[in-house]
């Protein structure tokens, strides 16, 4: 499925950007996938693109952004938006679509998406040279970062349903509880408010059902979001080289995906890095 970011200015000329992968960042950053640096009102990382299907798009602001983000006029923070809808940050109409044929004609690609381009390759380089010793860290390039959540949930075919969901339901909000200190417990969180979801279904309790799915959707949009603003503090304290800064992210992203197969490449890509990382941090203390 083709999905892009169109960009307008104030002067009325445009910007189209592929979304590529499963999500997208935009902000001045030099590593943001859509990278506006000459847009002084955004933030670093304003804005979280990701396609969900003929459905639209989840959009998701940065926590703190000193610029807001309007939707329809309304302050808009995050949440589903269908394609072709538009959000206003400043001065510039950013719109989310998937038809191809809403993109004007060009003489040759943005000088924007050049600048992205020139700052990918070069932290991809910099990423195969980062070492002074035997140990490095590999290229990312290539290796996409796992998804979540994968599974809806069941209910348990033993025991009472109505035991059972209750039993989901506390269960699920002592992990959500928890995510503030040991995020596997939010992922955890997700998957037992699905369960208890299904449990009050199969009840014929629809209002607790959906209670129970309005809080799996809340946690999930928040963890999403911040598994991809972890990735982005990583790939800017690696740039820095902050090691002590990108071993907390490594920290933290190896919790998100503690659940999931720990031969996937990225998970064993964070791996490598944390290693890595410690390595240099102590030699930076010597």
């Amino acid at each position: 499925m083709n999905t892009f970011v169109e960009i307008t200015k104030q002067d009325g000329t445009s910007d189209r950007h592929p979304i590529v992968g499963q999500q997208v960042t935009l902000g001045r950053s030099g590593t943001a996938g859509i990278s506006l640096p000459h847009a002084m009102n955004m933030e670093l990382e304003h804005l979280l693109i990701a396609p969900r299907g003929k459905e639209g798009c989840w959009v998701a602001v940065t926590q703190g952004a000193k610029t807001p983000t309007h939707y329809k006029g309304k302050p808009f923070q995050s949440g589903m938006l269908k394609w072709n809808s538009e959000l206003r940050v400043g001065e510039l109409t950013i719109k989310v679509t998937n038809k191809s044929t809403a993109a004007k004609d060009k003489k040759g690609p943005s000088p924007v998406l050049l600048l992205a381009v020139v700052a990918a390759l070069a932290f991809v380089g910099y990423l195969v040279i980062f070492s002074d010793g035997t140990d490095s860290i590999p290229s990312i390039e290539g290796i996409e970062p796992p998804e979540l959540f994968v599974e809806n949930g069941a209910c348990p075919t033993s025991g009472s349903p109505q035991d059972n969901a209750m039993r989901l339901e506390n269960q699920a909000h002592s992990r959500g509880d928890r995510y503030f200190y040991e995020m596997r417990d939010g992922v955890e969180a997700v998957g037992l408010y699905a369960s208890a979801a299904e449990c009050y279904r199969s009840l014929g309790n629809s209002e607790a059902a959906t209670r129970m799915d309005a809080r799996k959707a809340e946690m999930t949009a928040r963890i999403t979001a911040d598994y991809a603003a972890r990735r982005l503090r990583m790939t800017r304290s690696l740039a820095e080289e902050d090691y002590e800064a990108t071993r907390r992210e490594v920290n933290a992203l190896l919790s998100l995906t503690s659940h999931l197969d720990e031969n996937n490449d990225y998970i064993q890509w964070l791996k490598h890095t944390r290693r890595v990382v410690i390595a240099r941090a102590a030699q930076a203390q010597n």
